[in-house]
């Protein structure tokens, strides 16, 4: 299971410092959520030697930067089936062929679980070059590597402090309309600017989809022409966002650069989180009642501004030109 790894521990708990240094967000929920001992979280800042991230938000000070996680085995291991793929002429074969080759000629020990871990995260070096294509696969392993083919890489790595990133995901959010009993469902897709730790843009939709995700991605793209910075858009590996319109959108346009998070983890997490509180302080504020969709879109609009507001003065930089919601 990908929560029992060290690799995810450790990504799990510099999300956690990062979210409460950067956010105020409590350390206890946090935790819960990405299911982690507070044991192990004490150990990841006692070892790295953070300060207390409670004390980084409360007086503002600069958050420092955590490297990614380099596993000294695993890497190890790669070389180690690389070998046995250059001494075998590019041998397809299972992982305990492997194992047992990689010990009786290197004398090194490498499990099944290691190897299967290399296929999944670095499978080019699984690759074949000699196979030939297949025009008779499923449809589904078309779709799948039609898909890939729209992935981007991953270029935050866990730097938070990386700048002019905006991070977005989409939330579903559950609202009763004209005293109905029956809740209407909305997917809202938001994007946030880690800098200035504002919602910068979002709309809503039936449901999450590319249409939605290009709505958005035009008006981030607005907004780093209005604000004369680049911009890097962080998600995750969703269909609404690894496709060909937003593939095409972003090679299409010098202003943002799009990013995305590896899989195998919690997609995105940092504005997952964010999504997540923004939802529950909206629902606290002004319930899940509206007298019409129209209504509903209104006090949003309201509940962004505000919490747009408070950002800007929390953190000393308001700039009323900054409001374009």
């Amino acid at each position: 299971m990908i929560m029992a790894t060290k690799a995810y521990k450790y990504y799990a708990c510099s999300q956690i410092y990062y979210l409460v240094a950067n956010y105020g967000m409590g350390t206890n929920r946090l935790i819960n959520y990405f299911k982690v001992h507070k044991n192990t979280y004490s150990k990841f800042k006692m070892k790295l030697k953070l300060e207390n991230p409670i004390l980084l938000y409360k007086y503002k000070l600069k958050i420092p930067t955590i490297n990614s996680f380099e596993n000294e085995r695993f890497e190890n291991a790669v070389d180690l089936v690389k070998d046995f793929k250059e001494s075998n002429n590019d041998l397809q074969t299972g992982s305990l062929l492997i194992r047992k080759w990689i010990f009786v000629n290197k004398n090194k020990r490498v499990s099944e679980k290691m190897i299967n871990l290399i296929k999944r995260e670095k499978p080019e070096v699984f690759k074949n070059s000699f196979s030939r294509d297949n025009s008779k696969k499923s449809s589904y392993f078309n779709e799948s590597k039609k898909h890939n083919s729209y992935v981007r890489d991953d270029l935050i790595e866990m730097n938070y402090n990386t700048p002019n990133v905006v991070g977005v995901d989409g939330t579903n959010l559950k609202i009763e309309l004209n005293n109905s009993s029956y809740k209407t469902k909305l997917n809202c897709m938001i994007f946030y600017d880690w800098d200035l730790k504002t919602i910068v843009a979002y709309n809503f939709d039936k449901n999450e989809n590319s249409n939605s995700s290009l709505k958005v991605f035009k008006r981030i793209n607005e907004y780093s022409v209005n604000t004369k910075s680049n911009k890097v858009i962080q998600s995750d590996r969703g269909l609404a966002f690894s496709c060909e319109k937003i593939f095409e959108y972003v090679n299409k346009n010098n202003n943002i650069v799009h990013s995305m998070s590896k899989r195998g983890f919690k997609h995105n997490a940092s504005t997952e989180i964010l999504n997540r509180w923004v939802k529950e302080k909206f629902f606290k504020t002004y319930g899940c009642k509206f007298k019409n969709i129209q209504n509903f879109y209104d006090t949003f609009r309201k509940f962004v501004y505000n919490f747009n507001k408070l950002q800007f003065l929390k953190y000393n930089i308001f700039d009323q030109k900054n409001q374009h919601l």
